[in-house]
């Protein structure tokens, strides 16, 4: 039933079984000038707070979350808020090694309670998963790597999501907004690869941005998203990719599906 506050610069690191930490809300960085670092690890850490957790409320913080260890909350919210006159708030979280973060509630990545906050970035890579009631990221904020994220009520993108190597798994349904920035980055060997994989609806609009690197071969095609059911189209797109291998990419959509198809030169048989 204790607020806990880290803001002084250093590392809370939980990395025992018993007993279990526990906080009524945990907060890195309370006020501008402040700045705290939390991390569950092996071999055993776990954390659970009552109420909300704050990476980053007006200042700065990160949580790292590794090795299958987990945290739950009822709220998250990384980079709470803007400070007049001084520098936005900034946190990162990152999941990774099948580490869990489990926020009942809204998890706000960017802001506040749809209040606009400062830079934020949630990686979930290698396996780890973030379950959450709903997920919003907002202008200010990047969903990247090629975990899970889960949620009941879906997720709402105003900034940025992309994915490292691998699959970005959404567990529900994903709804991209005017000012969103969805990144693909493309290589050959991602051929039998879904950059990001939808299980509800996904609505599209927005920016696509893909880049693409590597030797291709001309008449070949690329999922960079699939969903249970697709609405909508990307506003704009912009595609960066290698000169003089005979192709020229383009957008194409299904219902199920977003494409990159690589159109040859000389026609495709």
């Amino acid at each position: 039933m204790t607020d806990a506050l880290i803001n002084n610069g250093g590392t809370a690191q939980i990395i025992i079984d018993v007993p279990q930490a526990v906080a009524l809300s945990l907060t890195r960085g309370l006020n501008a000038n402040q700045s705290g670092t939390v991390e569950v690890s092996a071999p055993h850490g776990g954390l659970s707070v009552g109420q909300s957790i704050f990476v980053g409320y007006r200042g700065k913080g990160n949580l790292a979350i590794t090795d299958g260890d987990s945290v739950m909350s009822a709220t998250a919210s990384i980079a709470s808020f803007t400070n007049a006159l001084l520098p936005p708030s900034h946190g990162s979280a990152t999941l990774n090694g099948g580490g869990l973060w489990t926020v009942t509630g809204r998890f706000d990545l960017g802001g506040y309670n749809n209040t606009p906050g400062g830079a934020a970035l949630l990686s979930v890579t290698n396996g780890s998963t973030v379950s959450a009631g709903s997920v919003r990221v907002y202008n200010s904020g990047t969903l990247t790597g090629d975990g899970t994220i889960s949620t009941t009520s879906g997720i709402t993108v105003d900034g940025t999501i992309s994915r490292t190597v691998g699959t970005l798994t959404i567990g529900g349904g994903l709804s991209l907004t005017s000012t969103a920035t969805t990144q693909c980055s493309v290589t050959p060997q991602d051929l039998n690869t879904i950059d990001v994989s939808v299980s509800g609806a996904a609505t599209l609009t927005g920016r696509l941005s893909v880049t693409m690197t590597g030797t291709f071969t001309p008449c070949t095609q690329f999922t960079l998203l699939h969903a249970g059911v697709r609405s909508g189209t990307f506003g704009s797109q912009s595609i960066s990719f290698p000169q003089g291998q005979g192709f020229i990419p383009v957008i194409t959509y299904d219902a199920n599906n977003v494409y990159l198809y690589l159109e040859s030169s000389n026609g495709c048989h």
